[in-house]
């Protein structure tokens, strides 16, 4: 089942799924916090890059759980605060120049970026794709609401669930340093051994905190 709140994208998903062969997938229109009464419930659950832009995405987090089958995996993808430090100064940037979220200021304010010196941290935008795509960079640094999170803060969301942090989503050479920095941490799911190693790499998770987590069974 695809759940989604834009029926644009939904019918986008539809169509492409449909252009692979796959027959396989519902699809849904829904709020996640009004997803609780349909009577399903689900073995996995992939949510990335949608709680971080809700109102409340510890709410949100919480709703999907009521989902989740005991003993069912949850793959879960956050913005991270320190990581996504030069994007708030963008952001700032952006709208103290006024520039608007239509095709035409996404353009100028790209081209405002991308003149600043490279001493500037807001040029460090330029450094994902996401920048030179109209929608994406929309979503990117013109989103209308935008929670940025912190490790310690989902250690404490998950001791409080019960939830168990099966490990983050990350290249090898990346888990390497990590091995190399804590060869202590086998399992690497130590989450304060995590935090210190984000303080030290500040951006290891620039894209998003990936991971999956557990569900007491």
């Amino acid at each position: 089942m695809a759940v989604d709140l834009s029926r644009t994208s939904l019918g986008y998903a539809k169509r492409k799924t449909e252009e692979l062969g796959l027959r396989n997938i519902e699809y849904a229109q829904a709020d996640i916090l009004e997803l609780m009464g349909i009577g399903r419930s689900f073995d996995v659950i992939q949510s990335a890059g949608v709680l971080h832009h809700m109102a409340d995405p510890w709410a949100a987090w919480r709703a999907l759980l009521t989902l989740l089958r005991p003993g069912g995996f949850m793959e879960i993808g956050l913005y991270s605060e320190r990581a996504r430090a030069d994007f708030t100064a963008a952001r700032r940037f952006i709208q103290d120049q006024g520039f608007g979220a239509d095709p035409a200021g996404i353009r100028r304010a790209r081209r405002a970026i991308i003149a600043l010196t490279d001493e500037s941290p807001i040029k460090h935008t330029i450094l994902l794709q996401d920048f030179f795509s109209i929608s994406q960079c929309r979503d990117l640094l013109f989103h209308v609401q935008e929670q940025q999170l912190t490790i310690p803060q989902i250690k404490s969301f998950l001791i409080e669930t019960g939830l168990a942090f099966l490990g983050f989503q990350l290249d090898r050479r990346v888990l390497g340093q990590y091995a190399a920095r804590f060869p202590q941490d086998r399992t690497m799911d130590d989450l304060d051994c995590w935090e210190v190693f984000e303080q030290e790499n500040s951006r290891t998770f620039l894209a998003m905190y990936y991971f999956w987590v557990q569900k007491p069974a």
